[in-house]
């Protein structure tokens, strides 16, 4: 009796020890996985460096990681190979048209599991934009690129060949703009460049400005409350509306009509 009671008690130790490792285990494959950054803050330039341990012997599968911008869009997807000792890193560069300042999140996902982590990211570069220019109707795509508000609507006149900004202007700051020639530009009797006539708020201000080839870059700074940026050229498309090409082409077929009418007429007798 005495025997059978030490091999029951020896059968429950082993069954106790069985669960414990298949416990340790089981917590490996569902929470062993790791992901972590250098550091916690990046600016242009800098490599923002990703690694972590997948928590369990490699299957062979890669590692899928995928970063999320500030405004949630996908930024960048990838599969990362695994080392035999489970652990794997990553190089990232932040940059381009989804680059933009501020908090990035990082998912990677290994057997079924996901991991996460965030870090915090400043352009120093500036990150153009694109603005619809609004022209009797008409939309153009126009770059820019803003500090200390942000850019509402963006309009033009061409009876006044202005374009006008429309900003909310939350501390001093500048506004740069990019105006292709083809679309507006400032040019002397000669046919030599001008400079651009700058209001904010209807006093006259001054801009830098680029004067490329194709297109002109404007560097307009504006003090915080700004509302308003009015850029006056000597062209402006279009260079005649819809409505100013009908009336003119009504008035050529009236003075064709009045011409043919007054040449039957001229042969008759005077009195």
């Amino acid at each position: 009796m005495e025997y059978k009671a030490y091999a029951l008690m020896a059968i429950l130790l082993a069954s106790v020890a069985a669960v414990g490792t298949f416990g340790t285990a089981y917590a490996q494959t569902s929470s062993g996985l790791t992901v972590a950054t250098d550091k916690t803050d990046y600016s242009t330039g800098d490599t923002v460096k990703i690694s972590g341990n997948v928590g369990v012997t490699p299957t062979g599968q890669p590692l899928i990681l995928q970063v999320f911008n500030p405004n949630g869009a996908a930024y960048r997807f990838d599969q990362v190979p695994v080392a035999a000792d489970g652990s794997y890193t990553y190089d990232l560069k932040v940059g381009g048209n989804l680059g933009i300042t501020g908090d990035y999140r990082t998912v990677v996902s290994y057997n079924g599991v996901s991991k996460e982590t965030t870090f915090s990211f400043t352009s120093t570069t500036g990150e153009w934009r694109v603005a619809k220019l609004t022209i009797d109707g008409q939309t153009y795509d126009i770059n820019y690129q803003i500090t200390g508000g942000s850019l509402r609507s963006l309009t033009g006149d061409p009876a006044t060949t202005t374009i006008t900004a429309m900003i909310t202007a939350t501390a001093d700051g500048e506004l740069k703009i990019q105006l292709p020639r083809n679309i507006a530009d400032s040019k002397n009797d000669n046919g030599t460049d001008s400079e651009y006539v700058i209001f904010v708020d209807d006093v006259e201000d001054f801009a830098e400005d680029d004067m490329g080839s194709a297109t002109r870059t404007l560097t307009i700074p504006f003090a915080a409350q700004s509302e308003q940026i009015d850029i006056v050229g000597t062209f402006l498309v279009p260079e005649f509306g819809a409505i100013a090409a009908i009336v003119l082409a009504v008035a050529i077929v009236g003075i064709i009509v009045a011409t043919t009418r007054y040449s039957k007429f001229s042969f008759l007798p005077k009195m």
